[in-house]
């Protein structure tokens, strides 16, 4: 199995992060303070990641266009992310003034069993922003103590989510879901955890306990993509991030995906993108040199 994608590249260029920012690394750990984009090209764009780790993201700088499992996101100041399950993950563009602080933390913290959406975006200010800002300062010197205090590493992460919890929780509802957005948004996060193994219509209609025109209808009248968009494009992502960050061949990541055989997801990858997983591997690993 891959690990987190994001931090292979965090972990495999820790000279350059530190560079750019102020960084902590310890175990299963991080933090960065004051990192900027802008002198070292952080993740490449067109190329997805998939995050597996829990982070919290605060934009101190500039803006940012990402996708999380297909779905376009502009980011400006103010802005914090709090990745709470596993996510496909796509830079589009960023400003060159572009900075952020972050931390990761574990999915099984015990201030995350109600959190059911795959992230929470928030927009800090005022008395808000200045809390979150005491939680990571005092969480950036807990985490320079030695030897390394994790336990209250853990709980000062916990009393920040937990507060994160209850901003979200406030957020004023300025109109309710339809019936059919409910359906898109349950649909998506149904195909970012099996497109990768399952690719047909039928499977996501039964999981929705809906018939699958009907899926077919709602999907395309509320994205403007057919169901089978939505999937083949989150099952090319998944194949590009296993082609970039493995060493496993077409063969096993056929077999992996469910394909019937390796000629088969090479037809399907050489449709959907242009290159076959071979050409894609090698111009991936070229731009990464």
């Amino acid at each position: 199995m891959l690990i987190d994608t994001i931090s292979l590249e965090l972990f495999s260029h820790t000279e350059n992060w530190k560079e750019n920012g102020k960084l902590i690394l310890h175990d299963r750990f991080f933090m960065l303070r004051d990192f900027s984009f802008a002198r070292k090209d952080f993740l490449q764009s067109k190329q997805p990641y998939r995050l597996q780790e829990g982070r919290v993201v605060i934009v101190k700088k500039g803006w940012a266009d990402y996708s999380f499992d297909l779905v376009d996101y502009h980011f400006t100041e103010g802005d914090m992310v709090v990745f709470l399950a596993d996510l496909l993950i796509e830079k589009h563009g960023h400003s060159d003034d572009f900075e952020v602080d972050a931390f990761s933390f574990d999915f099984d913290s015990p201030s995350l069993p109600e959190m059911n959406e795959g992230f929470i975006i928030l927009h800090l200010y005022g008395k808000t922003q200045a809390i979150v800002m005491q939680h990571l300062n005092l969480l950036w010197e807990l985490a320079h103590e030695e030897p390394f205090p994790s336990e209250n590493i853990r709980l000062q992460q916990d009393s920040l989510l937990l507060f994160i919890r209850k901003q979200e929780g406030k957020k004023t509802v300025y109109r309710s879901m339809s019936r059919n957005e409910d359906t898109l948004r349950r649909f998506i996060a149904l195909v970012s955890k099996h497109a990768a193994y399952h690719r047909n219509i039928p499977f996501f209609a039964s999981k929705l306990c809906i018939a699958p025109h009907y899926l077919s209808t709602v999907v395309k009248q509320s994205s403007g993509r057919t169901v089978m968009q939505w999937i083949n494009q989150t099952a090319v992502k998944e194949i590009k991030v296993w082609l970039a960050y493995s060493d496993e061949t077409a063969a096993e990541i056929a077999h992996r995906m469910n394909f019937s055989c390796p000629a088969s997801l090479t037809k399907f990858f050489k449709r959907e993108t242009g290159f076959t997983p071979s050409e894609y591997r090698i111009e991936t690993r070229r731009v990464k040199l």
